[in-house]
């Protein structure tokens, strides 16, 4: 029977060993992490996620746990409304993703053949010859290892499984970090809004536990400086270049912010997504830029691919020439969406943040194009992208 050690509990992880476990093959997922109760980032599932995990069977999973859609969108530019409208199959959900882990975690362990081991930081990669056959990792009981036809390396942006192949990386990441915080949500404020222009891009949205989650694009290495002067000074800075409702929420609960810290953006991906013995999925293979809320979908989608190759690879005993067919397909197949939608990604940034210049030209130049017609239906068509995913994606094993 062949086995599989999946290392990190994120969406990717979990979903895969979920997937894996229903269909007979031996899991071993482990986590670094004792518990889910952490702060998460990617908690915005698109459409493609939504339907990711329907085709999971994980649709009432997520109707049980806290969500919110974002049924309401507003573009504003330098300051000024300029697109909104209402959404409904496709409206965005902000879901709580400690209670998503948690709910799918818990329906995989529920097979024989699923091991789930929290407080597992992994110490090493198990290595025979250039083939990768295993992990060594400590947990409270001390160190053990784990034998695997196949170790995942699903453990995020900083991945240790990654550093341990050596792969080379290419770099997408775009010129900003991202300001994380939480203010209470006003009662007037339904779905999610972003702001651009002035040099700012600002992005808030109603979250799943009734706050207001904003994210706001700062230029690369400023944040030393907005902290040097104090929360009120850069809630202050937010509150000039958003609506004047907004602004006014905003310097009213600077006291009543939680939960701020700086995100450092990273956009990047393996050259090579394989070794023979071992795979890089979700942000250890490509991390996503925040901008369009992709990595939670990404990684979703990510896990269904590897599925569909993984599964006929490692029914029975595993052989090294099939699976390593089956890791080069899952790479080409998801690279043609991946590469795309972080070239995306990276054009908002470069425009909002430009200190060039011609950057404030451009962006007026932008504001007045997006009133027309046919650049609106442009603008709809990479929003689509953003939604519902460049390529299809379907569960078939």
């Amino acid at each position: 029977m062949a086995k599989v050690a999946i290392v990190g509990a994120g969406p990717a992880g979990a979903t895969l060993a979920l997937l894996l476990a229903e269909r007979g093959i031996d899991v071993t997922l482990l986590e670094r992490r004792a518990d889910f109760a952490r702060e998460f980032r990617g908690e915005v599932l698109m459409p493609s996620g939504v339907d990711a995990l329907a085709q999971m069977g994980l649709a009432g999973l997520l109707d049980r746990i806290a969500n919110r859609p974002q049924r309401e969108f507003a573009l504003y530019l330098n300051g000024r409304l300029s697109v909104s409208g209402s959404l409904d199959a496709d409206a965005p959900v902000a879901v709580s993703q400690p209670a998503l882990l948690e709910g799918v975690v818990e329906l995989a362990e529920r097979h024989a053949g699923m091991e789930f081991r929290p407080g597992a930081s992994v110490r090493s990669l198990r290595r025979d010859g250039d083939r990768i056959v295993g992990v060594t990792f400590g947990d409270a009981a001390g160190e053990r290892q784990v034998h695997a036809d196949l170790v995942v390396g699903a453990d995020g942006r900083n991945s240790f499984v990654r550093r341990q192949l050596a792969v080379t990386t290419r770099s997408t990441s775009p010129p900003m970090d991202v300001v994380w915080c939480k203010v209470p949500r006003p009662q007037w404020w339904r779905g999610a809004r972003g702001y651009v222009g002035r040099g700012h891009l600002l992005i808030a949205y109603h979250t799943w536990d009734d706050s207001l989650q904003v994210a706001w694009a700062i230029l690369k290495g400023t944040f030393g400086d907005l902290r040097g002067r104090g929360i009120a000074a850069w809630v202050e800075e937010m509150a000039n270049f958003v609506s004047d409702d907004l602004a006014d929420h905003l310097r009213g609960n600077t006291d009543r912010l939680s939960r701020s810290f700086l995100l450092e953006s990273v956009s990047g991906r393996v050259v090579r997504w394989s070794r023979p013995g071992a795979l890089l999925i979700g942000d250890a293979a490509h991390a996503m830029s925040p901008v369009g809320g992709q990595g939670l979908n990404i990684a979703l989608r990510d896990a269904i691919v590897a599925a569909n190759h993984l599964v006929p690879a490692l029914s029975g005993t595993a052989d090294p020439g099939r699976l390593a067919r089956a890791l080069a397909d899952i790479e080409a197949e998801r690279l043609r969406e991946v590469a795309p939608i972080q070239r995306l990604q990276a054009v908002p940034p470069k425009l909002v943040l430009s200190q060039a210049w011609f950057g404030e030209l451009a962006r007026r130049a932008a504001g007045r194009a997006v009133q027309r017609p046919f650049v609106q239906r442009l603008a709809a068509r990479r929003a689509s992208d953003f939604l519902h995913g460049l390529t299809e994606v379907r569960l078939n094993v």
